[in-house]
């Protein structure tokens, strides 16, 4: 997948009905506009996005599975491709 499908999976997960998701999507986004945009290092943003991934799966309040799985689906995925670059 590329970076804009999976910053489209983060814009779905905007639409989840819990607050955490929604939360965890946002931060998301930011850190990667920040990378893109310079403003953080790869590793950084490998670390942003990686604290962001572990905060998810271990977040109990999370009940919406469908948007955490995309959200993590979409979160892993940019971590793999900034691993590339």
């Amino acid at each position: 997948m590329s970076v804009q499908q999976h910053e489209q999976q983060l814009g779905q997960a905007y639409t989840s009905n819990d607050p955490a998701i929604k939360d965890t999507a946002l931060s998301a986004n930011q850190y990667t506009q920040m990378f893109k945009g310079g403003e953080l290092t790869k590793e950084e943003y490998i670390q942003a996005m990686s604290d962001l991934a572990t905060q998810a799966r271990i977040n109990s309040s999370m009940n919406d599975m469908a948007n955490l799985e995309m959200l993590n689906t979409a979160i892993t995925g940019l971590i793999t491709l900034a691993t590339l670059a």
